[in-house]
């Protein structure tokens, strides 16, 4: 029979019989944890998790979740304990405090992204069985700060079942089961979050079993070795002609000699996984440990797509078989079409490609053409890669927290922005749209990213530039100062390999960075003398990394909250004065969503607006355009609710033109001297053109 290639899919474990062993520890600090209560306030940036359980109503009740990555361990866990460290509580409780562990339905959620209104739709409804593990502290007794840890069967069951159906994430609900009062006051338990100074964060303990002395050294498929064998990859898959019949003969050879090695051949080709599956046991004492070969079928000899296409060697992004046209950016200093290689879905099937000739003006002369036949010469299909050589391109580096991820809807500001170009994962770049954070190696959960400040930014620069810019946009949720400031961090090294990817399309000309409502907080505990001492070691650091010392960096206000009003008098206000080529941005006449933390909408246009002035201001020596502040208005204008009444208060006839932030006209006309209009309008941004004997003039108006 025909011998086929095999594919390695995603790794699982198998694991059966183990006894004793020696163990390997693993500590997990959870990347989002969150309490709720009572209103849609964001709480996950906040130094404590809390409990407290009421009967008055489930609004007065705090809920603590936690969720971990658990893509690192393995399926050999021996044991899993959670560890919370709490502050607390003086004698004198009317009832035990009891501290219940639960499953959460869901593993999407962000903490910059739950409220108590909100967190049953984000993370799915209660679940109440089983009960993972309990902690409880009788009643009128007094508890110090220390660590609490929880364990237990269910707790264990639970991560163990969570790695066999191969999820990155387990999430917990952590709740008190009575009412704890002390003469008649709430007794509120805080347990320190991942966010607190302290250093006594959360963590999943877990221990894994070392199975070193129990691996393969060696697989072959009737007696060839698979290429592709690892001793620490143990499920692979092997593909066979679609018409085999046949069964391969699986044998391995064990790493150690003092160990024992079984085969379960499969038994059949056809039947369910289980049954077109060889199990090799590798054996010492009563410890087992198995790799799995599963047969799969190749489709039939009608198919005539491709598995892959590479462009110099690099597979193509975001291919997709059944998608046949593909648009390839490429640098300014590339000076010849990429060559093109592919890979047939079906091994039978034949292949041929025309490569691009030249990268001209003419687009046949830049595409490659793909011709692929199926394996019975009935079938044929055509892709093709047009390849696109760009200028030098001006980028734009974005980073930050929630407010620069963007949490705001875009619905109406989906369509792709023509000329920005955007990094991608696999450093190449493609036409921009919202969100424009999806593609950050640091972000929260896809579902959370909305519009940014970025957006707007990016347009900005584009028209003023009158030619292509990119932005690369790296932005994390809740995300700390602590994990941007240098090298070894883990945000700034994330951040620091997609701009020196970017570098190969042009030239850096900006950091815009939205951060602080994470370090608020701590920061008033020195008035923030050590967040600028970070911040500015953060900027001198990418300008040094990046090799371009007049980098420009542009910071913006945190929202206009009492709250953050020493943040931005401290940090952002006086940010030229310890960070040289540097300024900020207002966040005056900015509104924030209901959760009362993230920018809406409008907000965001504005934003991104600003920071666009001061780029085009610094590294451009101009401006926009689009100032609100005018030495003379020609019109009036007064907002009556939803509708704006624009009067021409000069003596000569006036054009005007309004339209919405994405450039859609809504009226246009002309008005005589002192006449006036009134217009309609939903929330929003908008903008007025007003012209009066041939002088223009622009304004932004703000529909709350």
């Amino acid at each position: 029979m025909k011998k086929f290639f095999t594919y390695i899919s995603f790794l699982l474990l198998a694991v059966s019989g183990f006894l004793s062993a020696q163990t390997v520890e693993q500590r997990l600090i959870p990347v989002d944890d969150v309490y709720v209560y009572k209103d849609n306030t964001i709480r996950g940036m906040e130094p404590f998790l809390k409990t407290y359980h009421s009967t008055a109503g489930s609004q007065y009740r705090r809920i603590s979740f936690l969720k971990f990555d658990i893509s690192s361990l393995s399926p050999f866990v021996q044991s899993v304990k959670l560890r919370l460290y709490t502050d607390g509580f003086s004698a004198g409780g009317d009832n035990a405090h009891q501290f219940d562990l639960y499953p959460v339905a869901l593993n999407t959620w962000a903490e910059d992204d739950v409220t108590f209104l909100n967190h049953l739709e984000k993370m799915g409804p209660y679940i109440n069985t089983p009960l993972l593990s309990s902690y409880a502290v009788p009643a009128g007794q007094a508890f110090e700060p220390q660590y609490i840890e929880f364990s237990g069967e269910n707790l264990m069951k639970y991560l163990a079942d969570s790695l066999a159906e191969g999820k990155q994430f387990i999430s917990i609900r952590m709740r008190e089961k009575y009412v704890v009062k002390k003469g008649g006051s709430a007794v509120i338990v805080d347990f320190h979050s991942k966010e607190h100074t302290s250093g006594f964060a959360p963590e999943l303990v877990v221990e894994e079993k070392d199975v070193e002395n129990l691996r393969a050294s060696e697989i072959s498929i009737d007696g060839v070795p698979l290429a592709t064998f690892s001793e620490t990859q143990y499920k692979y898959v092997y593909w066979l002609p679609w018409d085999a019949t046949e069964i391969p003969t699986v044998s391995g050879v064990a790493k150690y000699e003092d160990t024992t090695i079984s085969v379960e051949q499969a038994a059949s080709l056809d039947g369910t996984e289980k049954q077109r599956t060889a199990r090799i046991n590798i054996q010492k004492g009563a410890d087992v440990l198995t790799y799995k070969v599963v047969f799969e079928l190749l489709p039939p000899p009608t198919d005539a797509r491709l598995n892959s296409i590479s462009v110099d060697g690099k597979d193509l992004e975001f291919f997709d078989k059944d998608e046949c046209s593909y648009k390839a950016y490429l640098p300014y200093n590339v000076s010849s079409p990429p060559v093109v290689e592919v890979q047939t879905f079906d091994p039978e099937a034949s292949a041929s490609v025309d490569q691009a000739v030249e990268l001209s003006d003419n687009e046949s002369d830049r595409t490659a053409v793909i011709q692929v036949t199926s394996a019975n010469g009935q079938e044929h299909k055509t892709y093709q890669v047009i390849f696109e050589k760009l200028p030098e391109l001006d980028i734009v580096l974005a980073i930050g927290q929630s407010n620069m991820a963007g949490r705001a809807p875009y619905a109406d500001l989906s369509d792709p922005m023509d000329s920005v170009f955007l990094l991608t994962p696999a450093g190449e770049v493609e036409i921009s749209s919202n969100p424009m954070n999806k593609y950050s190696n640091i972000r929260k959960d896809l579902s959370v990213q909305g519009l940014s400040p970025a957006y707007k930014c990016a347009l900005t620069l584009r028209d003023y530039l009158k030619k292509p810019v990119c932005f690369v946009v790296n932005a994390q949720g809740g995300s700390s100062i602590t994990s941007w400031y240098q090298p070894g961090k883990s945000n700034y090294d994330a951040t620091i390999k997609r701009a020196k990817e970017a570098q190969k399309f042009g030239k850096i000309k900006a950091i815009i960075w939205h951060q602080g409502s994470a370090d608020n907080s701590a920061g008033l505990t020195d008035n923030f003398a050590s967040y600028k001492i970070n911040l500015a070691k953060m900027v001198q650091n990418f300008r040094t990394d990046l090799d371009d010392a007049d980098i420009l960096f542009v910071t913006g206000e945190l929202s206009r909250r009492p709250d953050f009003e020493e943040f931005n008098a401290q940090v952002v206000h006086t940010v030229a004065t310890y960070i040289p080529n540097s300024d900020y941005v207002s966040t005056e006449g900015t509104e924030l969503l209901s959760d009362g933390v993230h920018l809406d909408a409008p907000s965001n246009l504005i934003l991104g607006e600003r920071y666009a002035d001061k780029v085009i201001q610094h590294a451009y020596g101009g401006t926009s355009g689009t100032n609100t502040e005018e030495e003379k208005n020609f019109f009036l204008i007064r907002k009556e609710g939803e509708v704006i009444n624009i009067q021409n208060k000069d003596c000569f006839p006036a054009q005007f033109n309004i339209a919405d932030f994405s450039g859609r006209v809504l009226q246009n006309g002309n008005l005589q001297a002192g006449q006036s209009v009134k217009i309609p309008v939903n929330k929003g941004v908008y903008v007025l053109s007003f012209n009066v004997n041939q002088t223009n003039q622009i304004k932004k108006i703000i529909i709350h």
